[in-house]
């Protein structure tokens, strides 16, 4: 750290607000952060830590789209979740906003213009893809088809997730809207603006060879730099976002890749106007005198250090750019794979809670933080790293020390000093826990606290001073047992403050791991500070919230599915959603009333062979009663389900 640093400016990315973070979004974004805010704050800079939720782009549009409800309706939903998140893991943030704030789009909205001002915005005319049936452009995650690369039939319009190629709209093959559908698509002149990273490229090269990016952050950006930077579109044709403050760009929104990263600057401003400081945010975005650190996953390097700081240097502002990329590697699920809400993969930050202590997890998650390459989760690893890392050394041994304290010495640490060799070793461990956060390297910051631990139960079973009385040893493993807690408090601050508080040791910063415990008062019996984890029963439990919902085999039994035939179809009075079916079951006629007006004509259903669940209780809507129901797939539009050829009405569906 340069000796001018006075303050730092801790950003965690932004999660997005279709959903709330697995572990693997946790730990790359809110947790790191929070390990960075504590250890900077204790080791005494004025220090900051912002992030918030994601609440614009397609993704969100369309996920609240199939939900049936608005896209601010579903970011709120997710960003009150994921704020009872950060409070459930005690993460320690100063400011959680959201891109929906007025000072968000209020920031965005200027200094978009600045950057159009000083030339670095422009303008073209290009074709995108249209869709005829709901008459739309289909940016994004608005388009489905098939992956002109791999193949795969269900690629997305910016990226396929089966070969993971970054994708343009028009490059799928046989497209079809997300929304209604239709594969009547056509391509349709529109206009958008795009920021010149072309004509930034010089000062962005400068910018970067002006860090010591390392590791996967280095990597990448050096690979995009040399591919070439191109211009770079920041509007979209959506309806959800911030509106494009361009002069003929009415009806356009800032694309979310385009304005995410600026939510850093504008939750800095938001913090201080809360305070009544309209110029506090300034002493963290200009000048020498602070450091920036940024945690997130890899697949946001480029973000973070190419596109976010042409933004910047852009606005002709004088921005301080982004010091320290702390970008992790992936944390996947069992065997590689990758979390899912959808196929009930992965342990996700809320169900986390569920299962266990958020203290377990942080300690988790940051030893074996993907700083180097993916990490997979697995349960031998859990069992491991919470039993015999955390339980059995770390708090067995702050626990065996200070009860041999109130035991042996009536809660009072003998006043001796700490014997040389252990201090030395704490004084190394310091200055490499030091070294390797200021680096980026949390996991290795906790695995040398944690060997600190071993030295320390050697150190207390070779001097064995329940047999020699031997006070210098007491002395030295209540040091021990201090400097670990202190060290500890950035990773599990719910465990340090516990055992700092037996030890009544009060305020305090990092560089107190150095002083020794002599003389220290226990505040109160030691109790044990942590408790063993039965991973088997966590496993029994895990498995009991993914099939939450789900049927048995014998329960789907119960399920009557046939084929039947539509007879006749007949209007209801004042329903415009609804047709009266009569359905000819093989052994019985039914009625069913369904929501399928819409789709389709009278004349198209009669005759029709459709599913039906035959053995529904019966209902009355509208007047009429319901006693069965065909079965139908919507996505964007509806398609009863009908046999592929000919079968006798009642055939059951198996």
């Amino acid at each position: 750290m340069r000796p001018e640093i006075k303050r730092v400016l801790v950003c965690s990315a932004w999660p997005y607000g279709s959903g709330v973070p697995h572990l693997g979004n946790l730990i790359a974004c809110l947790l790191s952060g929070d390990v960075f805010t504590r250890f900077y704050r204790m080791l005494g800079y004025e220090t900051l830590h912002v992030s918030g939720t994601d609440a614009h782009g397609t993704r969100i549009e369309y996920e609240a789209h199939r939900r049936g409800i608005s896209p601010k309706e579903l970011v709120e939903a997710v960003h009150a979740r994921i704020l009872d998140i950060i409070r459930g893991f005690d993460i320690a943030i100063d400011n959680y906003t959201i891109t929906e704030s007025p000072v968000h789009i209020e920031f965005v909205t200027e200094i978009y213009r600045q950057m159009d001002a000083n030339g670095y915005i422009f303008s073209r005319e290009e074709e995108r893809a249209y869709c005829n049936g709901c008459d739309r452009f289909l940016a994004d995650r608005f388009i489905v088809g098939t992956c002109p690369y791999c193949g795969y039939p269900n690629a997305l319009g910016n990226q396929c997730e089966a070969c993971g190629r970054l994708l343009e709209p028009e490059q799928l093959l046989t497209p079809r809207c997300a929304f209604c559908g239709s594969t009547d698509i056509v391509r349709r002149k529109t206009r958008h603006w795009y920021l010149d990273l072309e004509k930034l490229a010089p000062r962005i090269l400068e910018y970067v060879r002006g860090r010591d990016f390392r590791g996967n952050v280095k990597l990448f950006t050096e690979r995009m730099i040399e591919a070439g930077l191109r211009p770079r579109a920041v509007t979209r044709d959506i309806s959800w976002g911030i509106p494009a403050p361009f002069a003929g760009a009415e009806g356009k929104v800032i694309y979310v890749w385009a304005e995410a990263a600026l939510g850093y600057v504008s939750a800095t401003i938001e913090h201080f106007r809360r305070q009544g400081d309209e110029e506090g945010w300034k002493r963290f975005w200009f000048g020498d005198e602070v450091w920036q650190v940024y945690t997130q996953g890899k697949d946001n390097i480029p973000f973070h250090t190419i596109f976010f700081p042409a933004q910047l240097i852009a606005s002709g502002q004088g921005y301080h750019l982004p010091d320290q990329i702390a970008a992790t590697e992936y944390l996947n699920w069992v065997g590689g794979e990758s979390f899912s809400k959808t196929r009930r993969v992965g342990i996700y930050a809320d169900e986390a809670l569920e299962l266990l202590p958020p203290v377990y997890w942080r300690f988790y998650l940051l030893y074996h933080r993907p700083e180097t390459a993916d990490v997979n989760f697995s349960w031998e690893d859990f069992d491991r790293t919470i039993n015999a890392v955390f339980v059995n050394n770390i708090a067995n041994f702050v626990h065996r020390v200070l009860s041999f304290v109130w035991s042996k010495f009536g809660g009072s640490v003998p006043d001796v000093p700490t014997e040389g060799a252990v201090r030395d070793e704490i004084e190394r461990v310091y200055g490499r826990v030091l070294r390797h956060v200021e680096e980026g390297s949390l996991a290795s910051a906790l695995k040398e606290v944690a060997a600190l631990s071993v030295f320390g139960n050697e150190y207390f079973q070779h001097k064995a001073p329940w047999q020699t009385g031997d006070e210098e040893a007491v002395a030295s493993a209540a040091h021990l047992a201090k400097a670990i807690a202190i060290l500890l408090e950035p990773f599990v601050p719910s465990f340090a403050a516990g055992v700092l508080d037996t030890m009544g040791i009060g305020p305090h910063g990092l560089a107190d791991a150095l002083q020794g415990a002599a003389g220290t008062e226990l505040s109160r019996k030691p109790t044990p500070p942590l408790e063993h984890v039965d991973v088997e029963d966590l496993k029994r439990r895990y498995r009991e919230m993914k099939e939450e919902g789900l049927i048995g085999i014998e329960e789907f039994q119960k399920v009557e599915l046939v084929v039947g035939r539509i007879v006749s179809v007949e209007e209801i009075p004042g329903a415009d959603k609804l047709y009266k079916l009569t359905l000819d079951l093989g052994d019985r006629k039914a009625q069913a009333v369904a929501g399928i007006k819409r789709y389709y004509r009278r004349e198209e259903l009669v005759g029709k062979l459709v599913a039906v669940v035959a053995n529904l209780k019966p209902a009355t809507i509208r007047g009429v009663r319901s006693e069965c129901m065909i079965l139908a797939a919507a996505d964007g539009t509806l398609a009863v389900l009908t046999p592929d050829r000919e079968v006798r009405p009642g055939t059951r569906i198996r």
